[in-house]
Formats: C-alpha cells, sequence, structure tokens
C-alpha cells in the first residue's frame, strides 16, 4: 500500500508540476525574446533620431558609418541604396518602411529584425535595421529552463518524501489492525491495538479493541452459561440419588419416574439455554408466585423422605418480575438445593415470598450448621461437593431482573437467602 501511495503522489505531483512548468517555460522563452526585440528597437529608434539629424554628406555619412562599426548588427539603408554599418541580413524586406514610413519586426532564417525608418523631409527615407539573431533571443532561457528542472525534481521529491511519511502512518495501523486480527483469529481473545494514525483509522482501532473485548466477554458468558446449565442438571440428579436413597429395598416406581421425568424437563431446558443467545430475560414478565410454589412442592417429597420439616408461606396475589422461567426456576431451585447439599437429613427450612410496594422479596432459611467458609459461596469455589455455581446462579439472575440477593450463614443459626426482585407491571 505504501508502493502504491507513492505512485499515486508521483502521478499527481508530476501532472501538477507540468501543468506549472511547462506554460512557465514558454512565458520565460516569449519574454527572453521580447526582451531582446525591445532593446533592438530602442536602439534603432535612437539611431533613427541620430540620423534623422545628419546632412546626408560624405563627411557626416563616414561618420555615421564609423559609429555604426561599434554596434554589431545595426545597418542604415541611406536613400541611394547605400548601405552603411553591418551587411544587411538576408531576406530583410525594406518596402513597407520606406513606401509607408512602418516600423516592424520581420522574422528571419536565424532571429528577427527590427526595422525603422529615417524621416528626412522630403525624398525616399532612409532604413535603419537592427538584426537579433536567434542566440539574443533565447539568451540566458535555457539556465531558467535549467533552473525550472530542478525544482520540478526537487518537488518531486518532496512529494515522494510526504508522501512515504503519509503512507507510513496510514499503513503502520493497518499492518498492526491485520495482526492483531490474525492473532484474534487464533484464539488469543486478549489482543489488543494502539489506536493511531488518521481519525478514521484510529476509529477503526478503538473499535476493534471494543469488539476484541466483547468477544472475550461473550466467550466468558458462554463458559458460564455452559456451567450454569450443567449445574442445573443436577437439581434433578440430586432428586434421584436421595429418592433412591430413600428407598432402600423398597422400590417405588412412581417416585422414580417422577424424577426421571424432571431430568427430562431440566435436559430440555439445558437444550433450549444453548441455543438461545444471550441469558437475559428479553423483555419477560414472569409471575414469581406459581415458580415458588412448585418448586418448594417438588423438593417437599424429598425433604419428607429424609424428615426435614419446611414450610411455604405466599402472600395471595402476584408476582410480577422480569425475568425468563427457565432462569427464575433455577434460581429457586438453586437455593433449597442448597440446604440439601449443606444440611443434614432432618434438618428443617423455611421459605417466604413476600410483597413490598416496589419488591418482592424470597427468604430461605434453614436450621442448619451453616456455610462458615464464606468463600463457597463464589463463583467456581468448590468444598466438597460444592462449586459456587448455585450461588452464582442466583446472583446473576437476580441481578438480570434488577434485583439483588444475600447470603446470611453462621455456625449457630444456619444460612438465610434473601432474594429482592423489582416488581414490574405485566406486559400489554
Amino acid at each position: 500500500m505504501r508502493r502504491w501511495l507513492a505512485l499515486y503522489a508521483l502521478s499527481i505531483t508530476s501532472i501538477v508540476i507540468l501543468a506549472f512548468l511547462i506554460p512557465l517555460a514558454v512565458l520565460i522563452r516569449d519574454l527572453a525574446a521580447d526582451r531582446a526585440l525591445s532593446a533592438a528597437e530602442r536602439e534603432a529608434q535612437t539611431i533613427a533620431r541620430f540620423a534623422s539629424t545628419v546632412d546626408g554628406s560624405d563627411q557626416s555619412a563616414g561618420g555615421l558609418d564609423a559609429a555604426l562599426t561599434v554596434t554589431s548588427g545595426t545597418s542604415i539603408v541611406m536613400s541611394d541604396g547605400s548601405l552603411l554599418g553591418a551587411a544587411l541580413p538576408e531576406g530583410v524586406d525594406l518596402g513597407a518602411a520606406r513606401e509607408n514610413g512602418q516600423a516592424y519586426r520581420q522574422p528571419l532564417d536565424d532571429g528577427q529584425a527590427v526595422v525603422v525608418p529615417v524621416f528626412r523631409g522630403t525624398g525616399v527615407p532612409w532604413v535603419v535595421v537592427v538584426a537579433v539573431s536567434g542566440a539574443e533571443l533565447t539568451e540566458n532561457v535555457g539556465f531558467a529552463w535549467t533552473v525550472l528542472g530542478a525544482l520540478g525534481v526537487v518537488l518531486i521529491a518532496l512529494a515522494l518524501f510526504v508522501a512515504a511519511r503519509m503512507g507510513r502512518a496510514v499503513v503502520e495501523p493497518i499492518d498492526a489492525l491485520v495482526d492483531a486480527t490474525h492473532r484474534l483469529g487464533r484464539g488469543e481473545l486478549t489482543v489488543a491495538v494502539e489506536p493511531s494514525g488518521p481519525a478514521e483509522l484510529s476509529e477503526v482501532g478503538a473499535a476493534f479493541n471494543t469488539l476484541t473485548g466483547r468477544v472475550s466477554a461473550l466467550m466468558d458468558r458462554e463458559r458460564e452459561t455452559a456451567a450454569d446449565i450443567s449445574h442445573r442438571l443436577r437439581t434433578p440428579l440430586t432428586a434421584l440419588k436421595l429418592d433412591i436413597e430413600a428407598l432402600e429395598s423398597k422400590v417405588d416406581v412412581g417416585r422414580l419416574q417422577r424424577d426421571v421425568d424432571e431430568l427430562e424437563r431440566v435436559v430440555g431446558h439445558v437444550i433450549r439455554e444453548a441455543r438461545r443467545s444471550t441469558r437475559d430475560g428479553g423483555g419477560m414478565v414472569t409471575d414469581l408466585g406459581p415458580i415458588v410454589s412448585e418448586r418448594v412442592r417438588y423438593w417437599g417429597f424429598l425433604a419428607d423422605d429424609q424428615a426435614r420439616r419446611w414450610t411455604l408461606d405466599v402472600e395471595p396475589g402476584k408476582f410480577q418480575v422480569a425475568g425468563n422461567p427457565a432462569d427464575l426456576e433455577a434460581m429457586v431451585d438453586a437455593v433449597i438445593e442448597n440446604v440439601f447439599a449443606h444440611t443434614p437429613p432432618g434438618t428443617s427450612y423455611r421459605i417466604r415470598l413476600v410483597r413490598t410496594s416496589t419488591d418482592a422479596e424470597l427468604t430461605v432459611g434453614d436450621d442448619g450448621p451453616g456455610i462458615t467458609d464464606v468463600t463457597l459461596l463464589e463463583r467456581g469455589t468448590s468444598g466438597g461437593s460444592s462449586t459456587g455455581l448455585g450461588a452464582d446462579i442466583v446472583s446473576k439472575t437476580a441481578q438480570a431482573a434488577g434485583g439483588s440477593s444475600q447470603w446470611k450463614s453462621g455456625s449457630d443459626r444456619g444460612t438465610t437467602v434473601r432474594i429482592v426482585l423489582p416488581l414490574v407491571a405485566a406486559p400489554g
């Protein structure tokens, strides 16, 4: 590209310089010729005025002839055709000067001649002829043309230098973008460029950095999404495992079928989640009350098998919150599953859903030993069977709905999870 810019600058500069120098060279040549002819005309006029005062005697004519020998190329043709001074150039026509009394310039084979009549009263006028050679017409023109040519070369070189610098300022940011693009294609998601060059290229560099940041964020989100939806599979698997352990030697096909159906439902949800482009609710509004009631009752069967006492307190009315039903179900499942995962059988728990003037508040508390290591609530932190993903699912789902979540735990008062989601108006 830099070579292309240099050739472009060379062609444009050459056209401009030629369009400027060629007329200037012609003008210099014409001015030089006009200067030489003007000097010859002044000389002829001066000699003509002097010759008009000569009486025409042989002595006067001889003195005039001697004076003309000092100036080369100057001649006087007298009335009788006698010639004083230099020889007449070939091809000079004196007719118009003698017959009409005109002064004029006449082209010659090598230069031009200035013809001026000398009026001496009556009779045929004398004629002064000053010959200007071709060398005199073009005197110093060659030097001027050489200077103009050198100036043109300097201007072209300067244009190439400027084009090279400008091309460098343009090409280097492009090369950096190309290299960064290749690195991004090889999987270096943290690659970035330093925006530089013209404003447009600088803007492209900034946009590229924004793009790589967005791609990296999306990849991180996809990895988190894969972990989240995989974690949701643990809910029915946990239920199935606990049911199998509770059955011992007695086989309850209905309960096992219910657990398998729940597992199938979650697998279907995982497939739908994998096809969904984003994790937000997409503007959906969902009634949280039925979801809480249905998921609590589902876990209630397992709680009964483990001799856990549980209570559900849901205020009457609708709890319209922003979010996808599947995300809200996963949030409730993650909170309740935490009770089963981190408390021994027989531990009681409570679920309460109430409404304030602006929010829906979901509280899940247990009477277990509590979570003494708060780092277990951080995403990806594992301890025993914990991955920390459940707490992260709760937090992100609450934040996506415009709310928040809070975990309180201690060694003597169990764990309490409080989720606050803003109430919104139903669409339409």
